[in-house]
Parts: C-alpha cells; structure tokens; sequence
C-alpha cells in the first residue's frame, strides 16, 4: 500500500517536502516541494506519515516497574522530570514499546509545537497516521557481518544522528563530530564501531572521531532515506494522549452520547406508543363497527346488516325522511372519529331521527364527556348535550343527544 511521507524542515512555516512510498520502503515518485495543502492533495484519500525536524524532539527513556501501561503513562513525566528543561506541563510525552527490562522509550516534544503543528495540519486538510521524529525515521542499520550500526544524515544546516535502538540527537554540522564523540563515550556498553553518514552535498568535509568507522554516502533524497527508515525501524508515533485524532473524536463524542442515547429510548417509546395507537384505534373502530351494525339491527329488525351505514340512510329514504346525501355519512364519520379519541367511551346504543342522534354510553369520569363534546363540536356541524348521567359501578353512563347546528 502507498504511502505518502512529507518532511516539514520547520513547524510554522508553509514549507513541505513530500514523495509517495511503497510497502517495502521505496520511493514511488519523485520528491516534490511546496505548500502544505499541496502536499495535502497529492495524498488524495492516502494514508501519510509527517516527520518532524531533529532538533524539536528529545529522546529519552524512562524505568517504570509493572506492566500497567495507563500507570506507565502517568509516571513517566515525573520520572523524566530532571531530564527536561521546562516544567512537564508544557510537554507532550509520548511513548514507544517497552523493554524487557521495564524501560520505555520516550519522545518528548513541547505541546506549544504540536499544537502549532496540529493547526498546520487542519487548515491543511491532512489528518496523518503518525507523526515521527526525524531522527527515528533514519533507518537502523544491522549488517549481518559487523552488528548494529549509528546512522546519520547531514546537509549544509542540520546533522542528524540515530544510535543503537531509539537514541540519537540533531545539531548543526560544525558540532556533529563532537556530539558523536560524547555519544561513542557515553553508550561505551552499547558501543557502535560504525556510522553510516548520509549526506547530501557532493562538498561535505570528512568526519574523524577517535575508534569510530565513518562510512560517508551520497543520498539524493532524504525522502528516500525516511522510507526506508519508516518501512523498517522501530519509532515513536507523536500522535498520542491529547494529540491523538482517535482520542479528540472520543473526546468530540462523549459529551453526546448519553443523550444520543436518550434520543434512541425516546424513539424506541415513540415507536412503541405509535404502534399501541394503531392498534388500540384499530380495535375502537372494530367496536364502533360492531355497535353501528347492532344499531342498525334493532332499528330495523328483520334486515340482515352488510353495510349498515349505506343501509341506513337507504331505509331512512324510503321511510321518506329528509337525509341528504352525505349529511347521515358526514355526522356518523364525526361520531366514529370523536368516540376513537375516547378509548375509555364505549357507546352501549344510537337512535337516529332526522338531525338528531341519541346516544347511550359509558365512560369512566365526567372529564371524559366534556373532551368527547369538544371533539364532536370542533367542526361546528353538531351540538352536544348530557340528558342524564348517572353512577353505575366504575363507570359512568349517560345518555347524550346530538343535533345539527346548521
């Protein structure tokens, strides 16, 4: 899978050098300068990988006992506490994988630069999978024949130097060989008898530091050299703790997730209620079937009731009563509708003469007939009154008439 590896020489400015890479290390195109967002849109949907200037980063490593990675984390601050110059607070730890010997690995960078670089990145549009030191992007070189070897790149203003594991260091060329010969005397355990020493000027002078075998190579690239170094050496990702992008979406999302929560259990109620409705309204209008076809029956003893209704206002013709075509229909439509707002109203018998309907019900509290007089009167075609309520059990029966108001 290609990779997108873009060096920024300096956080805060607008400058970035990037190449696309393979799996295995190897350059795919050809190494590009130029502004960020450039950079940004060459990586078009791309994973990519930042490497951070040398001389930002410092490379530490911390003891801390127990296999506790969350307790590692706390500690390791505090333990590198006399280690750094300014007060941990004003600090980004990030860590590598621990030893066996319980040591880890430690980046440290000042927060200030990496959120001046996570700003870059934003107003960029790139959101890269790591961002790594440049001196742990060098290779870690381990010839079969001679073992491990410090790796180094120098250029006309900046000499960067990886020792053994995840030690090393940046500075200016004038210093390189004597930080070099501080290192040789200080990992004298873990002493190197070599240094690869890239660099990318033809006119770079000779390097000599006492028992220490100077292999000086032209790179063309220094991209090349990342890739290498990033397909196949240990590093430490800067993208953790408040810098994670992982970590700000948790950290985007938790203030709503209860209540992303709530909306579900409210919708979960909502689809409940709305499904008892349908079938509580479904069974109402089964009664109100059941009652305007026993209606129909007792009215009109002797008929068999198919389509009460349509029935109804046959006979109610030819018995010569004044019906018009749809009044009948319109007025029972509004009693239907009224009584299945009422899930507690059952109607117990209708008598019909011409305008009038009289109604014996139940229900269970006054309150109830006055909501089914507003819902029978609301479009203003027929007027409701109580003929007589009266207490029986539970439940209150009464009888009610309705007439037209027109």
């Amino acid at each position: 899978m290609a990779n997108c590896i873009i060096y920024i020489p300096e956080v805060g400015e607008d400058l970035a050098h990037w190449a696309m890479t393979n799996a295995s290390g190897e350059l795919v195109s050809a190494a590009q300068s130029g502004k960020l967002s450039e950079a940004s849109a060459s990586v078009a949907g791309k994973q990519s990988i930042v490497v951070l200037p040398g001389d930002n980063v410092l490379l530490a490593e911390a003891e801390v006992p127990g296999n506790s990675a969350a307790r590692a984390l706390q500690a390791i601050p505090y333990a590198l506490e006399e280690q750094v110059a300014d007060d941990i607070e004003n600090l980004h730890f990030a860590v590598g994988k621990k030893d066996k010997g319980n040591h880890y690995p430690v980046a440290v960078i000042n927060r200030d630069t990496m959120e001046t670089l996570r700003d870059q990145l934003d107003d960029a549009g790139l959101r890269p999978t790591e961002v790594v030191p440049e001196i742990l992007a060098l290779p870690k070189l381990d010839p079969a024949t001679s073992g491990p070897v410090w790796t180094g790149l120098i250029d006309d203003h900046n000499a960067v130097v990886r020792l053994n594991g995840y030690k090393g260091f940046a500075t200016d060329p004038d210093t390189a060989e004597i930080m070099l010969d501080g290192a040789r005397q200080e990992f004298e355990e873990e002493f190197s008898r070599g240094i690869v020493l890239f660099h990318t000027n033809h006119d770079t002078g000779e390097f000599a530091v006492d028992n220490l075998d100077v292999d000086a190579r032209y790179c063309e690239s220094r991209l090349g050299l990342y890739a290498t170094g990033l397909a196949n050496s240990p590093r430490i990702n800067l993208l953790q703790g408040d810098f994670s992008y992982r970590q700000q979406l948790d950290l985007a999302w938790k203030p709503w997730i209860w209540t992303a929560v709530l909306g579900l259990v409210l919708l979960g109620i909502f689809a409940a209620s709305s499904l008892f409705d349908y079938v509580r309204l479904g069974d109402q209008q089964e009664r109100l079937q059941q009652q305007i076809t026993q209606t129909y029956t007792e009215t009109f003893p002797g008929t068999r009731a198919r389509r009460p209704i349509a029935q109804m206002k046959q006979q109610l013709k030819a018995l010569g009563a004044p019906v018009s075509s749809t009044g009948f229909t319109n007025d029972m439509a509004i009693i239907a509708a009224a009584f299945s707002t009422q899930p507690q109203s059952s109607i117990n018998s209708l008598g019909y003469r011409p305008g009038r309907f009289d109604i014996d019900m139940s229900t269970d509290e006054l309150p109830s007939l006055d909501k089914l007089k507003q819902e029978i009167e609301k479009n203003g075609t027929l007027r409701m009154s109580v003929q007589s309520t009266r207490r029986q059990k539970d439940m209150v029966r009464s009888t009610i008439r309705l007439e037209s108001s027109q």
